[in-house]
């Protein structure tokens, strides 16, 4: 009876101190939001709704002019062109008269430009040759030739190799095309986004920490006498637009994007970080008669769970081993890392009272 009694109380014990620690380490999870702020001119008498940050908003006027190349044909004819060097290891000079046959390992057929003469024991470079039917894939890469003209034994002696690939050649005359003229209104509205992004850096901007510009795309005249299909080798396109120039302070903006992540997170997140110095800001659109500009900002963050919040059901760890626990732990997309601390240190399985299981997430 008396060791009975010693087990029973001895099991008390050991249940009243067996206890599990679990801290666990949040994962840091990406998050963003995007919001609108405009920007107001400190000269503005403006009134704008919403979320209003102090700056300057100009307007300003841009223009560009090039002169660009033609590279439309109408073509007239085609051909297929390179240049050879043909050997002669013979004690003889070998004559070659104009369309002299070249044939390549794999039977396409070309002929000699001009008529040569290639020394005895010795080679002729870039003697140029064409191909005998016109057709892209006679356009080939660099190999070796024999002169079917010649008898077998010269054709071991004296043959020709081409050290770069032939050219496929439209001939005819030069006209502006149609990628012509969107090159060239491409390349003017690069100079004109250039010419904005240098009036940026402005002294007058100096006292803001963002200086962003918007082109009015849409509005953008370009201006040119060139017309489609002329046969010219050039042409001029100038272009003009109107622009607006943002600055203000990023300082303005964080906390306002801050309480916009905030507001976007789940019941069971919390803020952890966000870099004001990696925010992204572009005008989607602005009235130069009002000084406003109304800016998109777009925020980068992480997110933690909340101090406090359940992720673990302590009634679904009774009783898992060490092993079990691990796996089961490894397997939450919130958790980063845990570690786990049994009480007595020597005990590897989870005690089977819900109240002697603890579950806390690392600050």
């Amino acid at each position: 009876r008396k060791f009975n009694e010693n087990k029973a109380a001895w099991a008390v014990v050991y249940f009243s101190i067996v206890s599990v620690k679990i801290v666990i380490i949040p994962n840091k999870e990406r998050t963003s939001a995007n919001f609108l702020a405009t920007v107001k001119d400190v000269n503005s008498q403006a009134s704008p709704s919403g979320a209003v940050i102090n700056g300057l908003v100009e307007k300003i006027s841009l223009a560009a002019e090039s002169t660009f190349s033609a590279a439309g044909k109408e073509v007239s004819s085609a051909e297929v062109a390179g240049t050879v060097t043909i050997y002669n290891k013979t004690s003889s000079d070998q004559p070659l008269i104009k369309t002299t046959r070249l044939l390549s390992p794999d039977n396409k057929l070309f002929r000699l430009k001009q008529t040569v003469r290639v020394p005895a024991n010795g080679q002729l470079e870039k003697v140029e040759v064409y191909a005998d039917q016109t057709a892209k894939e006679m356009a080939i890469a660099p190999t070796k030739f024999i002169i079917p003209g010649l008898n077998k034994v010269k054709q071991d002696l004296i043959y020709a190799e081409s050290a770069a690939a032939f050219e496929y050649r439209e001939l005819g005359e030069t006209l502006i095309s149609a990628e012509d003229l969107q090159k060239a209104k491409d390349s003017l509205q690069k100079q004109l986004a250039d010419k904005l992004q240098a009036l940026t850096a402005a002294p007058k901007y100096q006292n803001y920490d963002n200086v962003i510009g918007k082109i009015n795309e849409p509005a953008i005249n370009f201006n040119t006498a060139a017309k489609l299909g002329d046969k010219v080798t050039e042409f001029k396109m100038a272009a003009a637009a109107e622009a607006a120039i943002a600055a203000f302070n990023t300082s303005e903006i964080a906390a306002l994007a801050k309480q916009k992540v905030e507001e976007s997170l789940p019941d069971d997140k919390q803020l952890e970080s966000f870099d004001k110095n990696n925010f992204q800001y572009s005008i989607e659109r602005y009235d130069a008669a009002k000084g406003t500009a109304d800016l998109k900002i777009e925020v980068a963050a992480q997110m933690v769970l909340k101090e406090g919040t359940e992720i673990i059901k302590a009634d679904r760890l009774v009783g898992l081993d060490r092993q079990q626990l691990d796996d089961y732990l490894s397997s939450l997309r919130e958790v980063a890392g845990y570690e786990v601390k049994f009480t007595p240190n020597w005990i590897n399985k989870v005690p089977s009272l819900i109240d002697h299981i603890k579950v806390e997430i690392a600050k």
